[in-house]
Parts: structure tokens; C-alpha cells; sequence
């Protein structure tokens, strides 16, 4: 069997109904995983003690999948789940190269050579429209209309989740296209963890919605 080391505070995602819920780890010991009381939107997931869940886990670059029960509570300043620990575990697969295809439409500075940018001082009229189509947890790829050159550094805005988030890809391959376009392959760039956090669940939201139409 695949052996995990659970960590406090990292995050967990319950799926009851096809609906997840966030959590994260707040105890382990060697009878049970302790868990926050799992919420999405705000809206709190009940769950009564033999309740049988899928549990998704999130560990550095990588994901991992288990059944597991609900075999308890306790409250130490917040309530907690206790969860069995699983008999079997399957790892998904290494997150940072989990590729989502996607049309979205976002936009973009190019800022040639100059990686690192001053948020606060950009000038929202520089921007230029784009569209990702693809995302990963390590990049992206775009189609614009003006020439990129190899190595340039793109500025992308791209909303997630209803909340605008900046990152910065330098350009690895560009191809031409037959409309004139062009699309480019963009390396992140100096991702903080958080944003890259942020980025990943978003792709699983997408794997997600994608094979729910399958």
C-alpha cells in the first residue's frame, strides 16, 4: 500500500454526492486523521459518525485518493472530524504536470525581459486581450495576435473562481498559426505558493466539470 505522511494544515477536499468540500488536517495519530469541519460556499458539510467518504489529500506535488469513515468527534477550539485512517491509498498523479485544456478568455502585458514586476504600478490600458488554452500547474498556453518573441516575459491576468490573479510566464515555444495568431507555451515564473495552490484546485475543478460530461 502507498504510505502518505499526513501534516497538519494541509488541505483536503471531501467529496459526499459529487459535491467537494475544503477541510485540512488538524491531528494525526496512529488510530485517526482529525479534520476541520468541511465547508463549500460557506456552507458546512454534516457528516455523523460512520458516515463513509472519498477523501482527496494534497501533499506537496502530489494527490492522493482514500475511502475513509467518519468514526468520531471533538472539539479543541474548533470542531473536529476524526477520520479512520485508510486501508488503501491512490496516488493521482504529480500535480505540477496535470495539463487541463480550456478556452478563457483573459489578458496580458509583455514585458520582454523584465521578470519581475511592480503589481501596483501597472497600467491597466497596457493590457492586451488573450485567450489561455490550456493550464497547468507549471504553465500555460495562450494565443495572441502580436508577434511574442522566445524568452519574453507575459504578464497574464486570468480569473479564477470570480477573483483576478497575476502571473508571469516566460515564453518557451511559439507557433504560428493559420489565422495569424500565435500561441505560446509560458513557464511560470516565481509562482508563490499560494498562487500555485490556488491554481492546482482550480485545474481539479476543471478535471472535474470535464468528466462529469464524459
Amino acid at each position: 500500500m502507498i504510505k502518505v505522511d499526513f501534516k497538519l494544515n494541509k488541505k483536503l477536499e471531501i467529496l459526499v454526492d459529487e459535491k467537494y468540500f475544503n477541510s485540512n488536517v488538524q491531528d494525526v495519530t496512529d488510530d485517526y486523521i482529525a479534520i476541520s469541519i468541511p465547508t463549500n460556499a460557506g456552507e458546512y458539510l454534516p457528516l455523523s459518525k460512520g458516515a463513509i467518504i472519498d477523501v482527496i489529500y494534497y501533499e506537496e506535488e502530489n494527490i492522493y485518493k482514500f475511502a475513509s469513515s467518519i468514526i468520531g468527534r471533538k472539539f479543541e477550539n474548533i470542531p473536529i472530524l476524526l477520520l479512520a485512517k485508510p486501508v488503501e491509498i491512490k496516488k493521482i498523479q504529480r500535480r505540477k504536470y496535470v495539463r487541463v485544456p480550456l478556452i478563457k478568455a483573459a489578458k496580458y502585458i509583455n514585458f520582454k525581459n523584465e521578470p519581475k514586476v511592480n503589481h501596483s504600478t501597472i497600467d491597466n490600458s497596457k493590457y492586451l486581450k488573450t485567450v489561455v488554452v490550456d493550464l497547468s500547474g507549471g504553465g500555460m498556453k495562450v494565443k495572441v495576435s502580436e508577434e511574442v518573441s522566445p524568452n519574453d516575459f507575459l504578464l497574464v491576468s486570468l480569473t479564477v473562481n470570480e477573483e483576478e490573479i497575476l502571473i508571469v510566464g516566460k515564453t518557451k515555444r511559439i507557433t504560428k498559426e493559420d489565422d495569424g495568431r500565435f500561441i505560446c507555451g509560458l513557464s511560470f515564473e516565481s509562482l508563490d505558493n499560494a498562487t500555485r495552490e490556488q491554481l492546482i484546485r482550480y485545474i481539479f475543478q476543471l478535471m472535474r466539470n470535464q468528466m462529469k460530461k464524459i
